[in-house]
This record gives structure tokens, C-alpha cells and sequence, in this order.
């Protein structure tokens, strides 16, 4: 294959979540236009190496999030990251999308009894209950008879887990110790 022809889709960028998956800024492409390629090529030192991907995503921040195939944490494919995407000549194949409105869409209750995982501390408990205001809600967090209270914004919440009922977040330095110590 004559990897001149590939066409520039734009570059990886940070670990998304828990789960291996990379920001995808689209620099020359749209989403819908990327949405049925199985197969990415990522520039990596000078060659176009294929990566099958395993599921994609809009992000209306990010511009899309992408998992490759036997990429399982962010440490595996942290490799990856600033490095340019291109798209396959005439390569077409089904790929599984996930909704990204779903979990934009949550309401706070929805998370009740999710597992809580912390980036730097591990698990600390499950959502028992929020409080706060619809515009600020905060997840009240039990562990044993010790309890957390995490605001649920964007940037604390790296990734989220339907199925397996987890939820994982990023605190700030010192909020779990705060409560921990208490």
C-alpha cells in the first residue's frame, strides 16, 4: 500500500479514562467521516503503523475518544499520544460506537451504588446517595463509616462504567485525606 495517499485525520492526544482509550483531536476530519474505519494509521517514527479500533466516540469537548485494540489501561497506549492519525485508502469496517450523551446525559441519581475508584487512592466505596444543587451536585461516598463528599464535575470524573458499576475519578490533592482523617 502506498502510504503517501493516506489522508491526515489530525492527532492522539491525552489518556482518556481508565480503559486505554486516547483523545482524538480531528484536525481534517469530521466525525461522522472517520465514524466507519476499523483500522487507523498512527505515525510513528516516521512509519504508518495500523491500529484496529476497537470502539469510537464523539466528544463534544475533545473532538472524538478512540480505544485501540489490546490497549487496556492508559499506560499501555500512553505511547500513542501527539502523534498523527491518518485514515486508510478504501478501508471500510464496522465499528462500535458508544453514545456519548449517555453519560453526559446522567442524571446524579443514576450513579447510586456505583463503585467509586480513585486514580491515586483506589476504591473508596459506593455512591450512597448526592446532595447540593442540580447545578453543583455532589456524590456522598461510603465506606465503611467513613464518608466522602465528591462534586461531580467533568474534570474529576475520568471514566465511567456502566456495566461493571464503576465510576473513576481524579480528587484533588488532600480531599481524601481530609475525609479520611476525620
Amino acid at each position: 500500500m502506498n502510504t503517501a495517499s493516506l489522508r491526515h485525520l489530525g492527532r492522539l492526544g491525552k489518556p482518556w479514562g481508565h480503559r486505554g482509550e486516547l483523545t482524538f483531536q480531528l484536525e481534517q476530519a469530521e466525525f461522522d467521516e472517520i465514524l466507519g474505519l476499523g483500522v487507523l494509521f498512527v505515525e510513528l517514527d516516521g512509519l504508518h503503523v495500523p491500529f484496529h479500533v476497537s470502539h469510537l466516540r464523539e466528544h463534544p469537548r475533545v473532538g472524538a475518544v478512540v480505544k485501540f485494540e489490546d490497549f487496556d489501561d492508559p499506560g499501555s497506549a500512553a505511547f500513542l499520544v501527539n502523534h498523527a492519525v491518518f485514515a486508510p485508502p478504501g478501508h471500510e469496517a464496522t465499528v462500535a460506537v458508544e453514545d456519548e450523551a449517555e453519560n453526559e446525559d446522567l442524571d446524579p441519581q443514576d450513579l447510586i451504588g456505583m463503585t467509586v475508584l480513585d486514580e491515586a487512592h483506589g476504591p473508596l466505596g459506593t455512591i450512597t446517595g448526592t446532595e447540593g444543587t442540580e447545578d453543583h451536585p455532589v456524590m456522598v461516598v461510603r465506606q465503611g463509616d467513613h464518608e466522602i463528599l465528591i462534586p461531580m464535575v467533568d474534570d474529576m470524573i475520568t471514566g465511567i462504567d456502566m456495566e461493571s458499576g464503576s465510576l473513576v475519578v481524579r480528587t484533588p490533592p488532600g480531599l481524601v485525606d481530609l475525609y479520611r482523617s476525620l
